[in-house]
């Protein structure tokens, strides 16, 4: 009796053994199949997720302006580029400025006509032939170039005197006959006139009385030569 109930006992534990190493089994199959699996790879498993150890991570910069972490420089003020001016064919000269203070700057930009350039290409067209494109007029043209005073002067220092229109007669006046027209009023037709005043006054004695310093030179060169001289025919032909 005693031996029936203690092989009893032996039996109920072996049974609860049993059911805790089972129980043990579930939770470890369990906790296997959670985790990441190496191992041989080209065995198919399902649901599982392979970890190869390859290490990779991304890093995300967010920049708001230049230099971001630090204060952004400030931007400079460039003088602006003017298409179109200071040109082989072109007499727009260009002006451009730029400034800049601190945080605060500035720039412009424009073109401005360069008048000696354009007196030049005006007198090239007047002056030239009209076999090369031009119309032929070289008299309009040095009147051209004549209205800056450099070349109006050096025009009347070379005895070749800038031309002058005479209204009453409606000729045109060159030479000598130029030079009188400009003692008449020189502030009117001698360009340059009230910057140079004493330099034109002396030059073209503005104020005297060239008439009588003519006559008074004219008389002692004739009175230099006797009657003899004057009308002797041998005297005549040797001075010839």
């Amino acid at each position: 009796m005693h031996k029936h109930y203690l092989l009893s006992v032996k039996m109920k534990q072996l049974s609860s053994l049993c059911v805790k190493t089972l129980i043990l089994k579930m939770f470890l199959v369990t906790s296997v199949l959670a985790n990441d699996v190496t191992g041989d790879f080209s065995n198919n498993y399902q649901d599982s997720t392979v970890d190869s150890n390859n290490k990779e991570s991304a890093t995300t910069n967010n920049y708001n302006a230049t230099g971001a972490g630090s204060a952004a420089p400030v931007m400079s003020a460039i003088a602006p580029t003017i298409m179109g001016a200071g040109g082989n064919d072109s007499c727009l000269m260009p002006l451009t400025t730029g400034v800049q203070v601190t945080m605060f700057g500035f720039s412009k930009g424009g073109a401005i006509q360069d008048e000696a350039c354009n007196r030049r290409k005006n007198a090239r067209l007047l002056g030239a032939p009209q076999q090369v494109g031009g119309l032929g007029l070289q008299i309009s043209g040095i009147s051209i170039l004549c209205a800056g005073p450099e070349v109006f002067k050096a025009m009347v220092l070379a005895n070749t005197p800038c031309p002058v229109n005479d209204f009453i007669t409606g000729k045109l006046l060159m030479g000598k006959s130029a030079l009188l027209k400009y003692r008449e009023n020189p502030s009117v037709y001698v360009v340059g006139y009230e910057d140079n005043k004493q330099f034109w006054d002396t030059l073209l004695k503005v104020g005297e009385d060239i008439e009588s310093n003519e006559e008074s030179n004219e008389e002692t060169t004739v009175s230099k030569l006797s009657l003899s001289d004057r009308f002797r025919t041998s005297k005549l032909t040797d001075r010839r």
